[in-house]
């Protein structure tokens, strides 16, 4: 879901030789093993590392502190859907990704 949103299905893992037979990326064991096992602090702190933004930069964009960020992304603090919105605007991405992965929250 987050890889998903973050590539436009642009990625293809080749099997064979052929184009013909390559495997959407979504559809490797790699990405769903990933996928499940990642959390609302994780997305966020991937995102961030695909920016190449630190966590002043980021916490800047989204109006809060660099600690709260932190928490944010060792899931010590969950994200809210207000939080969720604000990370899709500034990532350009879907709020759902942020509120769907936050089972692994201390």
């Amino acid at each position: 879901m987050f890889l998903e949103s973050a590539f436009k299905k642009a990625l293809k893992v080749e099997v064979a030789d052929s184009a013909d037979d390559a495997v959407p990326f979504e559809e490797t064991d790699w990405y769903k093993e990933l996928s499940a096992s990642m959390t609302s602090g994780d997305a966020v702190k991937a995102d961030r590392g695909l920016r190449g933004w630190t966590q002043k930069v980021l916490a800047g964009k989204l109006g809060i502190s660099v600690q709260n960020l932190s928490e944010i992304e060792r899931n010590i603090r969950p994200v809210s859907k207000k939080m969720s919105l604000k990370l899709a605007e500034v990532f350009g991405t879907d709020p759902v990704l942020y509120l769907n992965l936050n089972k692994n929250v201390k």
